[in-house]
């Protein structure tokens, strides 16, 4: 409460103990900035660059009863060099990146690294990302 108003937010833990805070005013870290990863134990990974998109993908893969997966929420594009060593174990990774230039990039760095990439961008294509055509288009 500030000033007698209230304030929510919601929040999601990153792998350095960190967490990525969300609200209709405010998009901040507390802690260490770092990706957020939910490890299954599958082969297969998804990528998104923020949680509301891993929230949709949830939110439609359950609803077409899409296969579970392990998941990398980058919390920042930029995160993904830092992380490129996580994936050689998968046998397929699917992008969900953002339609943007950063999107490209890292969709680019990606593809031309793992041949077992996919770019699944085409889903919300018109959009700038998983959320914003859930939210929008769908």
């Amino acid at each position: 409460t500030i000033n007698n108003k209230k304030y929510f937010a919601i929040g999601f833990e990153n792998k350095s103990s960190g967490f990525e805070i969300r609200s209709k005013y405010a998009k901040i870290c507390i802690g260490k900035k770092d990706v957020s990863i939910i490890s299954n134990q599958y082969e297969t990974i998804r990528i998104f660059e923020g949680f509301f998109d891993y929230l949709s993908f949830v939110q439609i893969r359950d609803n077409v009863n899409l296969k579970q997966s392990d998941y990398l929420i980058l919390n920042s594009a930029a995160l993904i060099t830092k992380n490129l060593t996580h994936l050689e174990k998968y046998k397929k990774i699917e992008l969900y990146l953002d339609n943007d230039q950063t999107g490209d990039k890292y969709t680019s760095l990606i593809l031309e690294q793992f041949s077992c990439s996919l770019d699944q961008r085409i889903i919300y294509r018109g959009y700038k990302d998983l959320n914003d055509w859930l939210a929008k288009g769908k």
